[in-house]
């Protein structure tokens, strides 16, 4: 009687909902988050811009094409055949589409969110504790910078997918040694290096697993032991690693400074001390935007403090309650080591200890973390020297479930509203986006209007030099309405704020009074020299020459080495002509005209294009 009242009492109640199941509960869970994740980050990417290294990447890939040559072609350092070929695809259309490179970034970042959780699942399996460590990668703000910035996301966002999935294949490859997953993980590295040459860090991280997780023994033993297992994977391992290397440093041409010196614990306070640490819990909550778009990791000193000692707590904690925890935090801190050795051996004598506070540069430790979290926490199935609960823990008290969940809940939220507050300076403090867009969409409302050639600020190209931070290069890459020609009859200049405004010559110089009364300078089939006022140094000069002619003609100009033609219409009329003049010269040439046509010139003046605003 009693056993079918319990058997009753199990039974589901008609109309009642059945039980969930916890496997689907997770993977419901982490497919949500990552839908979240990426929409999250569609938002912040599509309100950026181009800027500084974008435009050269897209103009040298429509310049090189499709091609073996121009792929393998380094950039700044850089070997990356992947991100020149995302280059060579941004220059597919016949003008720059920021949602074409934005679409770039979107894809890349939900592989790498898919690949990190590839990564969980296949280490610890389908469980709760795996939405930790996923939550904070999908949040953190230490990723953000190198995803807004398209010329940095074509190098470190794959690196991220790739450190996640060749984890992953090597793991199973470690479980299983079947060749298949061994030849899944080289061509997941293969790949890597031809993203970001950082990749060959991930070939340590493979190292580490193998030999603290299955392995056992002392270190001489855990190394014949990997050796004898795995020897296939070593031997590919260190030859491609290797051979890689090499060709690294004899075919990538260098980053080249003064080699100042920067302060080794300046940098490692800045970088690991402030910048990582306050990331590791959502930080840093405040953003230097001194050089905006690009933002700069401030955290407030007493967080720094209080999440130095977060971490205390963590690491304290989780080892009073597990065995074996030491190996995951020993691996995080190598990864991090090595973040900042290369960066005080590269960047850091160009641009100095600052460079610490720009999460650019430590991108990929939020994979490091995302990894040796989950080890310290959770067993990694297959291998007989993962973490693992303490028979007798060390602390008989611990945070429950609930804590822990509205700790992650917590830290996600701080960490999205840092990422989000570092988006908004792209969105709205973006002085490439104001000026270069403004001007692009008052182009294309004119439909064609001819300029003079200009620098812009810095800020507005990024820091380029030319021809990078002329006008003459950027606005043609985003509107067929920008024309630069060497004469016309109306000239334009782009003010601070975008608009697009006529300019005049502003006289530096001008042509001595021609001897001819009521015509000036007379110029018929014999070319004619004008006499300058005073000399004009050897720089790009407007002229601005004001004229009559008894029909329509050619002109050819020349003063300080170079020539310009220009078209003259019939009549009374104004043409200004751009001269770069490679040397000094006091006096102009004209010549060229067609048969039968006379010019007269009443005057001719030299000078700068100025708006009226500025006269």
């Amino acid at each position: 009687m009693r056993a079918a009242m319990r058997r009753l009492a199990r039974a589901p109640r008609r109309g009642a909902l059945p039980p969930l199941d916890p496997r689907a509960v997770v993977l419901g869970s982490a497919v949500a988050m990552v839908l979240a994740h990426v929409g999250f980050r569609t938002w912040a990417v599509w309100g950026g811009f181009f800027y500084g290294d974008d435009y050269q990447l897209v103009r040298e890939g429509r310049e090189a094409g499709l091609s073996a040559a121009g792929l393998v072609e380094p950039y700044a350092a850089q070997f990356m055949p992947f991100g020149r070929f995302l280059g060579w695809l941004g220059a597919v259309p016949d003008h720059l589409s920021w949602p074409l490179l934005a679409a770039t970034s979107i894809v890349m970042q939900a592989v790498a969110a898919v690949a990190c959780l590839w990564m969980l699942l296949t280490l610890f399996g389908v469980r709760g504790r795996v939405l930790v460590p996923l939550a904070l990668y999908l949040s953190t703000a230490m990723t953000m910078p190198a995803f807004m910035w398209w010329a940095a996301a074509l190098n470190q966002v794959p690196m991220q997918a790739v450190f996640f999935a060749a984890v992953a294949a090597w793991v199973h490859y470690l479980r299983s040694r079947r060749l298949r997953w061994l030849a899944v993980t080289l061509l997941v590295l293969a790949f890597g290096l031809c993203c970001y040459v950082k990749t060959l860090l991930v070939f340590p991280v493979l190292a580490f697993v193998a030999l603290s997780f299955f392995a056992t023994g002392g270190p001489v033993r855990r190394v014949v032991t990997v050796v004898r297992h795995y020897w296939p994977a070593v031997l590919a391992g260190i030859a491609g690693g290797v051979a890689f290397l090499v060709y690294y440093v004899v075919a990538v041409p260098q980053i080249s400074s003064d080699e100042r010196p920067v302060g080794a614990a300046e940098l490692a306070g800045r970088l690991v001390g402030d910048s990582f640490t306050t990331a590791l819990f959502g930080g840093p909550w405040h953003w230097d935007t001194d050089i905006a778009p690009v933002s700069r990791a401030v955290p407030p000193t007493w967080a720094v403090h209080l999440c130095w000692t977060g971490i205390a707590l963590v690491v304290i904690g989780i080892a009073l309650r597990r065995d074996r925890t030491l190996r995951a935090w020993v691996l995080l801190a190598a990864y991090v080591a090595a973040d900042y050795v290369l960066l005080l051996t590269t960047r850091a004598p160009v641009v100095g200890a600052v460079v610490g506070t720009e999460y650019r540069y430590l991108t990929d430790a939020a994979c490091a973390v995302t990894l040796c979290l989950g080890l310290a926490t959770m067993e990694l199935r297959g291998a007989d020297q993962s973490s693992r609960t303490r028979a007798e823990p060390l602390l008989a008290r611990a945070p429950g479930p609930r804590w822990i969940a509205a700790a992650t809940v917590l830290v996600a939220v701080s960490g999205t509203l840092s990422s989000w507050a570092y988006a908004r300076v792209w969105h709205v403090e973006n002085p490439g986006k104001d000026v270069l867009a403004a001007a692009r969409d008052e182009l294309d409302g004119f439909g064609a209007l001819d300029l003079a050639d200009q620098p812009l600020p810095s800020n507005v190209s990024g820091a380029f030099g030319a021809p990078y931070n002329l006008t003459s290069t950027l606005l043609p890459m985003l509107t067929p309405a920008a024309r630069f020609p060497d004469s016309t009859d109306r000239l334009h200049l782009l003010t601070d704020d975008g608009r697009v405004v006529p300019a005049e010559v502003d006289e530096a110089t001008a042509a001595l009074p021609g001897p001819v009364p009521g015509c000036g300078w007379r110029v018929r089939g014999e070319s004619r020299v004008l006499p300058l006022e005073t000399r004009a140094v050897g720089v790009p000069w407007w002229l601005r020459i004001e004229y009559l002619t008894s029909g329509d003609t050619g002109l050819r100009v020349t003063a300080g080495g170079d020539t310009t033609t220009a078209d003259l219409a019939g009549g009374l009329g104004t043409v200004l002509v751009r001269i770069d003049a490679e040397q000094s010269f006091g006096a102009i040439t004209l010549d060229g005209l067609d048969p039968g046509v006379t010019l007269c010139v009443d005057e001719l003046v030299v000078g700068q294009p100025e708006t009226e605003e500025d006269r």
